[in-house]
């Protein structure tokens, strides 16, 4: 395993610029996520890594070796394809097998470390059979297994679960992040899925528009977005637009349309009273209260109940402000029902969830 540097990365395709002016230090042994929408250039990243693309500008390094120039066979990096990319023609153990015969492993060498990939991902007994004998988890398992058998520096992982069922899905979410940890293999992961990455990285660069807008753990990326796309991206929330107009201490104070909101919490940025601001709030940070108690350390505002979702661990209620805003409120867990459609209510939400991020 290696740490892996990218010192400003640009790819253009003829007069498109997929990629521009990445710069990562992705640590050894780290499950590295990079998250963002279609389009967001993260693939082309991935295949800069792999060896399948040629930076425009920049340099890619494994350690200290610069590897911008070489050819994938000489990188030594396992790659697992989001399609699983296996020979129909081939038996599991055959397909595991295929990097080690292009290296010249001898025989016995190869069917150990066959034999051991296939048991770290739990697909021994299947070794006999053909790709099209197994189902979509397994085949991306045996996938995963060829990736490893190989003893990459770097495992690169291109949307590997976006083909399976929802409940595959969380069981090879889990399968992953144990083999990672069992291994220490330096792995860089590529998706659009905010949960899978919430879930299982060390850390996570959201990328958009070709650009990387934040690198952090999944804490860090969810609670202090750095910026309105990230916020929007990672889980939902709700924006309130307004003026930032009063700063004391670490409390600020922004008007708005529906009344004046306080925020104490952490900025990405220095700002001045006048910003344009917008602020960030959770749908889960909202709760629906009597608004004859008062609490110091909230906000509190008026809303007016438009749609109820009940979706078992969680029900969801549409609400809209006095200017027209509509905003989610989510409650976990629910015992009963909070209010009705055409309700009016009142919403409290924590200073220190309130995020004050630029206004786009």
């Amino acid at each position: 395993m290696v740490s892996v540097t990218l010192e400003q990365v640009t790819k253009e395709f003829g007069e498109v610029q997929a990629v521009r002016n990445v710069s990562l230090d992705i640590q050894k042994g780290e499950l590295f996520f990079m998250l963002g929408p279609s389009g967001c250039g993260k693939t082309t990243l991935l295949r800069m890594i792999a060896g399948f693309y040629l930076p425009t500008m920049g340099r890619i390094l494994f350690a200290d070796r610069d590897i911008s120039r070489t050819p994938p066979h000489k990188r030594n990096s396992g790659m697992v394809f989001q399609n699983y990319a296996l020979w129909p023609h081939m038996t599991v153990s055959e397909n595991v097998a295929y990097g080690l015969s292009v290296r010249k492993v001898s025989g016995s060498e190869r069917k150990r470390r066959v034999d051991e990939a296939l048991d770290m991902v739990r697909m021994k007994r299947y070794s006999e059979r053909s790709p099209n004998q197994l189902s979509g988890g397994q085949q991306q398992r045996v996938a995963l297994a060829r990736a490893l058998v190989i003893n990459p520096d770097v495992v690169l992982l291109d949307e590997p679960l976006s083909n399976l069922d929802a409940r595959l899905r969380l069981e090879m979410r889990d399968e992953i992040r144990r083999i990672h940890d069992e291994i220490g293999a330096t792995m860089i992961y590529v998706t659009h899925d905010q949960k899978e990455a919430l879930s299982m990285a060390d850390r996570i660069a959201i990328m958009g528009m070709g650009e990387v807008r934040q690198i952090g753990d999944a804490r860090m990326v969810y609670n202090q977005p750095a910026d309105r796309f990230v916020a929007n991206f990672i889980g939902e929330t709700n924006f309130i637009d307004g003026t930032l107009t009063e700063q004391v201490s670490s409390e600020k104070s922004i008007e708005t349309d529906v009344g004046v909101l306080r925020s104490t919490a952490p900025e990405s940025k220095p700002r001045t009273t006048g910003d344009e601001v917008s602020c960030s709030i959770r749908p889960e940070e909202i709760q629906i209260v009597d608004d004859s108690i008062e609490d110091p350390n909230s906000n509190c505002i008026q809303a007016h109940v438009t749609q109820i979702m009940y979706l078992g661990e969680h029900e969801q209620y549409t609400v809209i402000l006095s200017d027209g805003t509509l905003i989610k409120v989510v409650e976990y867990s629910p015992e009963s029902r909070r209010a009705q459609v055409g309700d009016e209510v009142s919403l409290r939400f924590p200073t220190s969830r309130v995020v004050i991020l630029d206004r786009e």
